[in-house]
């Protein structure tokens, strides 16, 4: 399936930007509470995704790159969320949450990759960061397999975390 709204592609799945119409799907992805277990603040609630979706877009508009809606090309099924935000010392971290049923298959590292080679030739900077908990074993190998690179270890509100990065 070829769809003209699609940001960047890659085998599997394609990229948009978030809208309205992702809310309901949004929402169960945050809500989850197995999908949110290694976030320190845990679920978010639907006004606080109908503030992720602004401030996607936003993001998008002022700077090129944001958080986006992941599909699944040839079900059409809305995956999760994957995309860049920005993190303390003006740095860009890459993120990507998908929802159980679409766990194990390979997306994430699919879509960590195709996020990485899109922002090779659209986002200005010297490295894009990914952390997770150093509990969070499926994360941190879906960063290895993303060809990203071991930086540092840190702890920051009580929680250990590791941090990888890809040199653009």
């Amino acid at each position: 399936m070829q769809e003209k709204n699609f940001i960047l592609q890659s085998r599997r799945l394609g990229f948009r930007l978030m809208e309205e119409s992702h809310l309901e799907n949004l929402t169960a992805l945050d809500t989850n509470p197995e999908v949110r277990a290694y976030f320190p603040n845990g679920i978010s609630s639907q006004p606080e995704t109908q503030k992720r979706i602004k401030r996607s877009r936003k993001s998008f508009e002022e700077k090129g790159y944001c958080d986006f809606a992941v599909i699944h090309k040839q079900s059409e099924q809305f995956v999760g969320r994957a995309g860049f935000g920005d993190i303390e010392g003006g740095e860009i971290e890459v993120g990507y949450v998908l929802l159980k049923e679409f766990w194990g298959r390979g997306l994430a590292q699919e879509a960590l990759k195709a996020l990485l080679a899109w922002a090779q030739e659209s986002i200005q900077a010297k490295r894009i960061l990914a952390y997770a908990p150093v509990s969070h074993f499926a994360s941190i190998n879906v960063m290895k397999k993303g060809d990203m690179q071991y930086l540092k270890s840190e702890k920051i509100r009580n929680i250990d975390y590791v941090f990888y990065e890809y040199r653009l």
